[in-house]
């Protein structure tokens, strides 16, 4: 990160800039984790996770999560950084946040180890959708009706 010239910005202007560089690398791997559960998780059961697609892709949610997705150049900042895996509390806390609508609690899950490299491309908002999904899925695996997804 290119630090402004100090005469500019006090110490205290540079310390939280620091604290939004951290922030934005916790977000890049929050985004690269779920990407790369999303591209294991079809790449397990593509007709499943297609079947997912199909149903989502015409709620007002998924397309505004698209647009916003493409408007933020989102696949440019998960691709142009550290490829570092998010750590499962981290991906937890923040699928709460949204999950809480739903009445849906997703305890921190360890991480598959054999997670494969993000696909950059057309795909990219949709592998972060189905990982968030496989997380949720994963989380509500012991309730009836929810099959688990691949482990």
């Amino acid at each position: 990160m290119a630090r402004p010239p100090k005469q500019t910005l006090t110490q205290d202007d540079l310390v939280l800039l620091d604290l939004f560089h951290a922030r934005s690398q916790d977000l890049r791997a929050m985004s690269v984790t779920l990407a790369r559960l999303g591209v294991r998780w079809r790449r397990a059961q593509g007709a499943r996770t297609a079947a997912w697609l199909k149903q989502l892709e015409t709620h007002p949610f998924y397309k505004a999560g698209q647009v916003l997705f493409d408007l933020l150049e989102w696949e440019d900042f998960m691709l142009d950084g550290p490829a570092e895996l998010a750590n499962p509390q981290a991906i937890a806390a923040l699928l709460n946040r949204f999950s809480a609508q739903l009445g849906i609690t997703i305890p921190a899950l360890p991480l598959p180890a054999d997670l494969p490299a993000l696909e950059p491309g057309f795909y990219l908002y949709r592998d972060v959708v189905l990982g968030i999904l496989w997380t949720a899925l994963a989380a509500q695996a012991g309730f009836a009706g929810v099959q688990a997804p691949l482990g």
